[in-house]
C-alpha cells in the first residue's frame, strides 16, 4: 500500500508541474516499472494493448459525429427547443442550459464537448442577459456532468471495455439517473435565481412558438434515438453505431440543416484527430500504470478492504465513493475507470450488487472530479469560456455537486431507478 501511495504522490507531482495527465501517468508508470526491476517491453506491450480493442473505436467514431454535427449547427436546434419549452421561467437561460446538457448529452456523450458547445454559446448568452458569470459558469459545468451519464457516453464504453458489462445495458441504465440528476439540477437554479434577486425578463411561452420550433428540431432530437434504438435491439454493435451516427450526421448536416460544407471537413477531421488522440494516449498510458498497480497487489489490498475488513456494503460502497472522489479532483476519470473498473465489479459482485446497477452507480462518481478543482476538466472549460477564475466558481457551483450526491444516495437505495430500464431487454 505504502508503494502505491508514492505511485499517487510522483503522478500528482508531474500533475502540478504542469505535464498533461497522459504524459504525467506515462512517466509515473515509467518510474516504476525501472524501479521495481519489470521488463521494459511491458511499457510497449500495455501501451498498444490497452487500446488494441475494436469496442474502443466507437469513440473516434462519436467524436468525429459529434463534430460534424456540431458543424452542422445540431446545439443551435437543441437550444432552440429548449428555450422553447423553459425559456418562459424566471431563470430561463439556466433552464435552457441544463435541459440542452441533456440533449446534447444523447449526441456525443463527452462532458467537455459539453462545457465547450454548450458553455460557448449560452455563458454570453446569459451574461448579456444580465446573469453573473459565476451563476452561468456553475449552470454550464453542472450540466456538463449529464453527457457521460445520458447514453451514448464515452465513459460508459470505456468502463463496459474494461469490466466486460454490456454497454447497451449501462447505456440504457443511465437515462434514468441522467433525468433525476436533470431536474436536482433545475431545482438548484431554481434556488440560486432567487437568492440572487434577480428580475430577468422572460419570453412568454407560445404554443405555436414550441410546436413550431420541436418540429424545426425533429432532426436533432431524434438523433439519441436512432443510436440508442440500433444498439439496443441488437441491429448494431456500440462500435458500429458510431458509424451510423456519422452517417446521420452527415445528412442532418448536407440536407436537413444544410449548414454542413465539404470545406468544413479539414477542420472537423483535424480536431476529431486531436481529440481521439487525447483520449486514447490517456488509455494507453493508464493501461500502463493500472498494470504496475496490479503487480503492487493495490487492487487486491483495495478489494480485501472493502470486502473482509468493512464487511458491510454500505461501509464498502461509501469508501469506493470516498476514494474515487478524492482521486477525481487529481486524476481524469478514464484513469480512474481503468485503474479501479476491475474492482468495482469485485466489490459488488461480493456484495450481490446488480453490476449494472453499481457500474451506473461508480461512473457517476468518477466523473464528479471532472467539475471540482483543482483538475476539473469540464470547470476548466467552462471558466475559460466565461474568462473566470477558477477560485470564483467553487462555491456557486458547490449546490449542483451537493444534489448529485442526493442523486446518489437515491440511486443507491432504489436500484430500480438504474435497472428498470435495462430489464426491459434482458
Amino acid at each position: 500500500m505504502i508503494q502505491a501511495l508514492l505511485v499517487f504522490i510522483v503522478l500528482l507531482f508531474f500533475i502540478f508541474l504542469g505535464f498533461p495527465i497522459f504524459m504525467a501517468t506515462l512517466m509515473t508508470a515509467i518510474i516504476f516499472v525501472v524501479s521495481m526491476d519489470i521488463p521494459f517491453s511491458l511499457v510497449t506491450i500495455r501501451l498498444f494493448g490497452s487500446i488494441n480493442s475494436f469496442s474502443l473505436m466507437a469513440i473516434p467514431f462519436f467524436v468525429l459525429a459529434g463534430n460534424i454535427m456540431g458543424k452542422a449547427q445540431i446545439t443551435d436546434k437543441l437550444v432552440n427547443f429548449a428555450n422553447s419549452a423553459v425559456g418562459q421561467f424566471k431563470g430561463g437561460l439556466g433552464y435552457v442550459n441544463i435541459l440542452t446538457s441533456m440533449l446534447f448529452g444523447g449526441i456525443q456523450g463527452s462532458g467537455a464537448a459539453d462545457a465547450s458547445a454548450i458553455g460557448g454559446m449560452l455563458i454570453p448568452a446569459m451574461e448579456k442577459q444580465g446573469y453573473d458569470k459565476d451563476y452561468a459558469v456553475a449552470v454550464t459545468a453542472g450540466s456538463s456532468m449529464l453527457s457521460p451519464i445520458i447514453p451514448p457516453s464515452i465513459i460508459m464504453i470505456l468502463y463496459s471495455f474494461y469490466t466486460e458489462t454490456p454497454v447497451a445495458h449501462l447505456f440504457l441504465g443511465g437515462y434514468l439517473p441522467g433525468v433525476l440528476i436533470t431536474l436536482f439540477q433545475c431545482g438548484v437554479n431554481y434556488t440560486a435565481y432567487r437568492r440572487r434577486g434577480y428580475n430577468i425578463p422572460i419570453t412568454p411561452f407560445s404554443m405555436k412558438n414550441f410546436v413550431r420550433t420541436a418540429i424545426s428540431s425533429f432532426g436533432a432530437l431524434i438523433t439519441p434515438l436512432l443510436i440508442l434504438c440500433g444498439i439496443v435491439f441488437g441491429l448494431v454493435t456500440p462500435t458500429e453505431s458510431g458509424v451510423l451516427a456519422i452517417a446521420y450526421s452527415l445528412f442532418y448536416g448536407f440536407f436537413i440543416s444544410k449548414k454542413l460544407k465539404v470545406k468544413d471537413f479539414p477542420e472537423i477531421l483535424i480536431d476529431s484527430a486531436v481529440t481521439t488522440a487525447v483520449v486514447f494516449m490517456t488509455i494507453a498510458a493508464a493501461g500502463v500504470l493500472a498494470n504496475v498497480l496490479v503487480r503492487m497487489q493495490l487492487q487486491n489490498e483495495v478489494l480485501d478492504f472493502a470486502v473482509n475488513t468493512l464487511k458491510s456494503p454500505h461501509l464498502a460502497t461509501l469508501f469506493l465513493i470516498g476514494v474515487f472522489m478524492i482521486l477525481g479532483c487529481f486524476l481524469d476519470p478514464t484513469i480512474i475507470v481503468a485503474m479501479f473498473g476491475g474492482i468495482v465489479v469485485a466489490v459488488g459482485n461480493a456484495f450481490g450488487f446488480d453490476p449494472i446497477h453499481y457500474g451506473i452507480l461508480m461512473i457517476i462518481v468518477m466523473q464528479i472530479g471532472a467539475i471540482t478543482p483543482p483538475v476539473g476538466t469540464f470547470l476548466f472549460i467552462a471558466c475559460g469560456v466565461a474568462g473566470l477564475p477558477l477560485e470564483k466558481s467553487v462555491k456557486p457551483l458547490m449546490p449542483y455537486i451537493g444534489v448529485i450526491l442526493v442523486a446518489l444516495l437515491l440511486i443507491y437505495l432504489f436500484p430500480g431507478l438504474v435497472t428498470f430500464l435495462p430489464s426491459l431487454i434482458n
